[in-house]
């Protein structure tokens, strides 16, 4: 009788801890906290694991698309990049970070003309200017001045 209890007591614990393993809350504010910090520090794939629940978590933030594609852009890995800039700016058409972005994708993927259609875009949302559409401007005159 002594045995089947330890036996019982250790079965409900175990159960317990498997259970409080997989029953965690993810706190989407955590997760975005957790990003931009390994974002800050250049921290590309850890960020990009932590986005990767996050937008599991808020799959309609246009800024957890954003910064997912960003990561994935810095990881070299193009076509994702893209896809989440797209579903970033599905959501909100508008989104001069991801407009900027996509832009900074198209210069390192040899599409000037579709970086330019997004500093168009940004100079529509920005008529007296604003940090995105100068930061992309300089993005493409930077790649620009390289082929000359």
């Amino acid at each position: 009788m002594k045995v089947l209890k330890i036996i019982l007591t250790i079965t409900i614990f175990f159960s317990s801890v498997l259970l409080a393993k997989y029953d965690k809350k993810v706190d989407p504010t955590e997760l975005y906290q957790k990003a931009t910090t390994h974002l800050d520090k250049e921290e590309y794939r850890k960020a990009n694991r932590v986005l990767g629940k996050y937008t599991k978590s808020k799959p309609k933030d246009p800024d957890g698309w954003t910064l997912y594609a960003f990561t994935q852009r810095k990881l070299k890995n193009y076509k994702k990049a893209e896809s989440f800039y797209e579903k970033a700016l599905k959501i909100d058409p508008d989104n001069k970070i991801a407009l900027e972005y996509q832009g900074e994708l198209f210069v390192e993927t040899d599409r000037i003309g579709l970086a330019q259609v997004n500093l168009n875009k940004l100079k529509e949302l920005c008529p007296t200017s604003c940090d995105e559409l100068e930061q992309l401007k300089k993005y493409i005159n930077k790649e620009e001045e390289k082929t000359l």
